[in-house]
C-alpha cells in the first residue's frame, strides 16, 4: 500500500490512545512518543564485537567524565534473519524525549574527541535513522537487563482503515500476550528522520528476556494464539515476518524516574 501514515499520525495515535496505555502519564493526559535511533553497521575487515566492546567501555567513561544526559544503547546481532541482513550489528539508541537526545548528541558532536574516528576505524554505518516510539505493553522485569531479545516487524494498515483501527487491535493482542502469560515488550516505531522512502506505516517491536521466554510465546502462539491474531489483525494491519536480534546493553543511562 501507499505510504500514508505520515510523522503527523503518531499526534492521532497519542490522542486516541489517552489514559489506557502503559505510558499513560497523568491522569488525563495522553503518552509520549520518545525518539529511538538506529544506526546499521558492519564492522570493518578483521574488526568484531571486541573492538566494539571495548569502544563502548571508553564511551561510557566519557559520558559518565562529561555532563551525562539520558541516553540507553543497546547493540543488536542478527540471529533469525534474511538473505537481506546484509550487516553485523545495530546500534540502537534511546532517551526519554527528543529535546535530551539533541543535548547528548551536542556534547558528543563538539566534546568527545577521537571517539568517533576510533569508531569508524572498526566498524561502519551505512544507515541512521531514527523513530517516533509509543509504548504498548511493557516488558516484565527479571533483575536482568544486560542482554535480551528484540524482534521487528514491518507493518501495514490495510487500505481503508487508519491507526484509530489498528490501535486498539494492537492493545487487544498486548492484553491477549499478558492473559497468557507473556513477559514480552511491545512498541509501535513511526519513521521520523532518515528513512527516505519507507515502505511500511510502522515498526512493531517485541521484547523477550531470552529466547526461551520467546520460545514460550512461539508455543501459546502454535497452541491457539495464531486464531486470536487472526481474528484481531484480519482486515486491519498486514505485518511481515518477524527479524529476531540478540541484544546487548552498552549503557543504561536512563534513571527509572525518567
Amino acid at each position: 500500500m501507499k505510504q500514508i501514515l505520515k510523522w503527523p499520525a503518531v499526534c492521532s495515535l497519542l490522542v486516541l490512545m489517552g489514559t489506557g496505555s502503559t505510558v499513560a502519564q497523568d491522569e488525563g493526559e495522553g503518552p509520549t512518543a520518545f525518539p529511538v535511533e538506529i544506526y546499521v553497521c558492519n564492522f570493518n575487515e578483521g574488526m568484531g564485537h571486541a573492538e566494539l566492546n571495548q569502544w563502548a567501555d571508553k564511551w561510557n567513561a566519557w559520558i559518565e567524565s562529561s555532563t551525562p544526559e539520558p541516553y540507553s544503547a543497546w547493540t543488536l546481532t542478527p540471529f533469525y534473519f534474511g538473505e537481506d541482513q546484509d550487516f553485523d550489528f545495530i546500534w540502537l539508541g534511546t532517551s526519554p524525549n527528543a529535546a535530551a537526545l539533541g543535548r547528548a548528541y551536542d556534547n558528543y558532536l563538539t566534546q568527545s574527541g577521537d571517539l568517533q574516528p576510533e569508531f569508524n576505524k572498526f566498524a561502519t554505518c551505512g544507515a541512521h535513522s531514527n523513530f517516533a516510539t509509543v509504548n504498548i505493553k511493557e516488558p516484565a522485569d527479571d533483575g536482568d537487563s544486560s542482554s535480551f531479545v528484540l524482534s521487528f516487524s514491518n507493518c501495514n494498515v490495510a487500505e481503508g482503515k487508519t491507526m484509530d483501527d489498528a490501535f486498539p487491535v494492537l492493545q487487544a493482542w498486548s492484553e491477549y500476550r499478558t492473559g497468557h502469560g507473556s513477559g514480552s515488550g511491545m512498541w509501535v516505531m513511526f519513521p521520523a528522520y532518515g528513512g527516505g522512502k519507507a515502505d511500511f506505516d510502522f515498526k512493531f517491536a517485541v521484547s523477550h528476556q531470552n529466547h526461551a521466554a520467546l520460545g514460550a510465546d512461539y508455543d501459546q502462539y502454535a497452541q491457539g494464539g495464531y486464531a486470536k491474531a487472526e481474528e484481531l489483525f484480519s482486515g486491519v494491519l498486514d505485518c511481515d515476518v518477524a527479524r529476531v536480534y540478540n541484544a546487548s546493553t552498552k549503557r543504561d543511562g536512563i534513571p527509572d524516574s525518567e
